[in-house]
């Protein structure tokens, strides 16, 4: 196969949510900049992550500009709502409830994936980054701010120089594979199954049914609604084009569903045999064919960026999709990789920033999983435990991070969830 030999500033391996929010800070802030992404899906699919919190929706709506397409194709989130069940719960008129009773505040949406990933790349193309799709990294040789990836194009071999590389792969952790930083957090032995389902059934006008609407003035369907047990917890999350996101989180210490043998037969009736959230599912049809399996979700990286390279999002790390912390993740790291490539270019020394950078984000993410998610499953069908220590959580979230950000910094902050030092 032919070669050819391409040189740019910085390239971009995936072109989603991290690689592609990157790509366009990147073009508006240093437009002098040559920026390749690297894409190699023909088009995006869905994915475990389909709700923001409250700092990724400032970081896509503050920092982004994506006010537009969040209010015209996905839709807004009204906080989180948990239903918990014993022998004696026949549906959600008895099920205790745990959730917000005003609307939101503060902006958070319920996302199609697919449709942000998509919109978020055109706008990066659009702004002046050059697009390789369908395009496969073959190899990556990683050097002193001078790299060389090797990208299989149709029948192309290209050669391409680079002074920064990031890595927005997800979960394939191309460039952190290869350098041998990844590593799974066997601490917490997650796992999930989830598909899109259609025609579920509308809660609120069940609330209406069962007597119990005037226990909410917001829209309790636009909530992601948690239905949970020892051991695990059902998301329900509605999408901007009718469907509904189902899936569950487990822990495999307390649930089996790992072992199953017929996983979508399983889940269904997994699913089903929860009083309230059958109610939901009564005559709506799964996407079988979109069936979804992660064995183990969380990992983490030793390292997030060296000498001309940077792990973005999921390429780097991934925890628990319980309080949807994945978008922040990449937003977080999204920043702060433009940030340092901001000072790269005004030619400041990086190692002190590169330092303090792997401190930072390797700290957040033990510290955050310590604090939030260890041996959480062990109470999630508590109604009193999980309750409490959802607003603790979320006060903890609020108090450090979000009050912060939108009263006195007023815009998107790079610094992640427990990061500084003295969090």
């Amino acid at each position: 196969m032919p070669t050819a030999e391409f040189r740019y500033d910085a390239v971009i391996l995936g072109g989603a949510f991290s690689g592609a929010s990157a790509a366009i800070l990147l073009r508006r802030e240093l437009p002098q900049l040559r920026l390749l992404i690297v894409e190699k899906a023909e088009a995006f699919d869905e994915k475990v992550g389909e709700a923001t919190t409250e700092m990724s929706a400032m970081f896509l709506t503050r920092r982004l500009a994506m006010w537009q397409h969040l209010e015209n194709e996905q839709l807004p989130k009204e906080g989180l709502r948990y239903w918990f069940s014993n022998e004696k719960v026949t549906g959600h008129a008895n099920a205790s409830e745990t959730g917000g009773f005003i609307r939101s505040t503060v902006p958070a949406f319920q996302l199609r994936r697919d449709a942000l990933d998509e919109h978020l790349l055109a706008t990066a193309v659009a702004e002046g980054a050059e697009l390789w799709r369908t395009a496969k990294v073959r190899d990556v040789v990683v050097g002193d701010f001078d790299h060389r990836i090797t990208v299989e194009m149709g029948d192309e071999v290209r050669e391409v120089q680079c002074r920064w590389v990031l890595d927005a792969t997800g979960r394939v952790n191309f460039l952190g594979r290869r350098l041998n930083l990844i590593e799974r957090n066997e601490e917490h032995p997650t796992a999930a199954i989830w598909c899109r389902w259609k025609n579920v059934r509308h809660i609120d006008d069940l609330a209406v049914k069962f007597g119990i609407a005037g226990g909410n003035v917001s829209s309790r369907r636009l909530g992601t609604n948690h239905y949970t047990g020892y051991g695990y917890w059902i998301w329900v999350i509605p999408l901007g084009n009718g469907e509904t996101s189902v899936g569950v989180v487990f822990d495999k210490r307390l649930v089996d569903l790992h072992h199953s043998k017929n996983r979508a037969d399983d889940f269904i009736a997994f699913l089903k045999a929860i009083p309230a959230l059958a109610e939901l599912l009564e005559g709506p049809d799964p996407r079988l064919e979109d069936l979804r399996f992660y064995s183990h979700l969380p990992y983490a990286t030793k390292q997030y960026m060296g000498r001309g390279w940077a792990l973005l999002g999921d390429a780097a790390a991934f925890l628990d999709p319980y309080y949807s912390p994945g978008l922040d993740h990449a937003s977080f790291t999204s920043e702060a990789t433009v940030e340092i490539m901001k000072k790269d270019v005004m030619g400041e020394d990086l190692t002190p920033l590169i330092a303090e950078h792997n401190e930072t984000f390797v700290r957040s993410y033990w510290r955050f999983f310590r604090a939030v998610y260890k041996d959480k499953y062990y109470y999630m069908g508590e109604s009193d435990l999980l309750s409490a220590a959802m607003l603790i959580d979320t006060a903890q979230y609020y108090i450090f991070v979000v009050i912060p950000a939108y009263r006195f910094l007023k815009k998107f902050h790079w610094m992640p969830v427990l990061g500084p030092k003295p969090a």
